[in-house]
């Protein structure tokens, strides 16, 4: 596998169908988007990662540059998301009470499972659980902003603020819980206990 990179956010990476067929994919999984090509992606990117120090979580424009001849070579776009920076601020006098959705980031489900262990409250929000790149996402979506303020101290106690949204990772990522998530984790794993 050869990975260039082209620009901030663009590579070029070119693997041979050999190198390919060794991991026991075939061109029509990369055709079908088998599970079999995801899982081998995924690994690319973590090369890619590793290699050129790039930052792969984000929305990824996938372009095939050429997929005859003996190897796939793919153009990889990354779009980090700054969800956050692009959040214009609502002014004090016009406070937002119509709630808002917000995705944080568990290192391990064991955090997961500590905050709704020590947090009663967070129990009723409704919330999915998602799994991305080795790691835990739970979005949120609280009524008002209030209900997210006597929450904030226990969420950054177990987690960090994740710049990816609820649509991306329902497209990208591996749902585990989809609705009522935090309630769920709690009869699963504290209650039982």
């Amino acid at each position: 596998m050869r990975i260039e990179r082209l620009s901030d956010n663009k590579v070029m990476l070119s693997v041979s169908y050999e190198e390919l067929r060794e991991k026991g994919c075939l061109k029509k999984h990369i055709l079908e988007d088998s599970y079999i090509w995801h899982e081998i992606f995924d690994e690319m990117l973590d090369v890619i990662e590793e290699q050129l120090d790039i930052d792969t979580e984000g929305m990824i424009a996938i372009e095939v540059h050429s997929m005859s001849g003996d190897e796939l070579v793919l153009i990889l776009t990354i779009d980090h998301f700054d969800f956050l920076d692009k959040v214009d601020e609502v002014p004090a006098e016009s406070e937002d009470t119509l709630g808002c959705d917000l995705t944080f980031k568990f290192q391990d489900i064991e955090d997961a499972i500590g905050l709704v262990h020590d947090e009663k409250k967070v129990r009723e929000i409704q919330s999915a659980l998602y799994y991305f790149k080795d790691a835990y996402y739970i979005c949120f979506s609280f009524d008002f902003d209030s209900q997210y303020d006597g929450l904030e101290a226990a969420l950054l106690e177990y987690a960090s603020p994740s710049s990816l949204p609820e649509e991306m990772l329902k497209e990208y990522a591996t749902p585990v819980i989809q609705k009522e998530a935090t309630k769920k984790i709690y009869e699963f794993f504290v209650k039982k206990a």
